[in-house]
């Protein structure tokens, strides 16, 4: 499908096509339908609602400690060969999962066989195959790559929950390593290079039909240099807070709704409309990441996700965690097409990888979100009381927004320290 094979459109489309499938099966599997395991294996190993969410955290733990050598592979390796090895580690890790005799044998498979899933068949691949295929409609094709989580979040619920529902979570499990395997490996294979220089074919073209010429020179970053850069803090900043308040609430939004009376089917409508809502964010927040300042993007976000906090208060009811997921769908869209337009404007293609894998560490805060509201949750016998902690954290994210600056104009091509 590469040298020789002519389409009536630029072959960077196809790359960002698979690239939103493999999101779909392992951030959809991993991350969005992590809440449906929470209730089966409280009452399969006889633990709390806080225990159950270690699970997540030490998997979050490791992915941000694995990042920055993960950041690094995809600059220098073949993207195709991480992310076929990432699909078959997590689909062995959903296998032995199923064969589990207690929780600490989850934690431990989550913390390794899902990490490399999660990194190398998920957003930082797939980012950085759309800012090294596109430079002129680099924010709109990031914004694209990234709907294949939100796919997997609309998808894989339905999915899931029918699969747990007729054979129970184990062979449900069996049933889903099988298809992440048999969906990613195949067109990965088939389809991804890095490149379109290393695809040996022309590369994106301007509006009058014309090859684009990248005009962009950045430093040859090193990771001494990158950290040393402000506008790298301000991101961690602007970002970590967010997408920590954002998995607080997703991770524990079924437990959540059961607590109103809601079973799983009926949440994961709601996950459904959720990640639906994301498509639609994603595209536009990447789309406008070429056209608007980014800082005010950020903020825009970030009040969305206020106003999350804000509905769950209280009394509510399904139209109420409705729109509570509407907003989430719309303000969690936006973070990540915003996250690498701002990464790919500031340090280039050359250097994607490594600045979102030293991001790793830091957004690595994030997993301690659905801890803290499963803890507090099983303290308080409410949610409340979380919510309100995860509000006031947005406040220095609106900080970080503020203080990331505008885009810079390209710098020479100078090495930098």
């Amino acid at each position: 499908m590469l040298p020789g094979i002519r389409l009536p459109w630029y072959y960077g489309w196809n790359v960002l096509a698979v690239a939103m499938v493999f999101q779909a099966m392992t951030f959809g599997i991993g991350l969005y339908c992590f809440t449906f395991w929470v209730v089966p294996w409280t009452e399969e190993f006889s633990v709390g609602r806080g225990e159950v969410m270690m699970v997540f955290f030490a998997m979050q733990v490791v992915m941000g400690l694995a990042a920055p050598f993960a950041g690094r592979a995809v600059d220098g390796r073949s993207i195709r060969t991480l992310v076929i090895a990432g699909a078959l580690s997590m689909g062995a890790g959903l296998a032995l999962v199923a064969l589990a005799t207690s929780l600490w044998q989850v934690l431990v498979v989550y913390g390794t066989l899902f990490v490399p899933g999660l990194l190398l068949a998920g957003p930082l691949t797939a980012q950085a195959l759309a800012a090294k295929w596109f430079t002129r409609r680099r924010g709109l094709a990031i914004g694209i790559s990234t709907v294949g989580t939100s796919l997997g979040g609309f998808l894989t619920p339905l999915l899931v929950t029918g699969l747990q529902g007729a054979y129970g979570w184990r062979d449900a499990n069996l049933v889903l390593a099988l298809i992440v395997v048999l969906a990613v490996v195949p067109l990965v294979w088939l389809v991804v290079r890095n490149s379109p220089q290393a695809a040996g074919i022309p590369g994106e073209v301007g509006d009058d039909g014309a090859p684009a010429v990248s005009t962009e020179h950045f430093p040859t970053w090193t990771t001494g240099s990158i950290l040393r850069t402000p506008v790298f803090w301000m991101l961690v900043l602007a970002f970590t807070p967010v997408v920590t308040a954002m998995g607080a609430i997703q991770q524990n939004l079924a437990p959540f709704a059961a607590d109103r009376g809601f079973d799983a089917q009926a949440t994961s409508v709601l996950v459904s409309v959720m990640a639906l809502v994301m498509v639609g964010a994603k595209v536009f927040f990447g789309a406008m990441a070429d056209r608007w300042d980014h800082r005010y993007l950020f903020l825009f976000a970030q009040a969305l996700m206020a106003g999350v906090f804000v509905m769950a208060r209280g009394e509510i009811d399904y139209s109420g965690l409705l729109i509570v997921c509407v907003l989430l769908g719309c303000a969690g869209g936006g973070m990540l097409p915003l996250l690498g337009a701002v990464v790919g404007s500031r340090f280039g293609a050359a250097a994607f990888g490594q600045v979102m894998g030293l991001l790793g560490p830091f957004t690595t805060l994030a997993a301690v979100g659905p801890w803290i509201a499963g803890y507090v949750r099983d303290a308080s016998g409410s949610y409340d009381e979380a919510w309100i902690i995860f509000l006031f954290m947005l406040i220095p994210a609106a900080v970080g927004s503020l203080l990331l600056g505008a885009r810079p104009a390209p710098v020479s091509s100078a090495a930098v320290g």
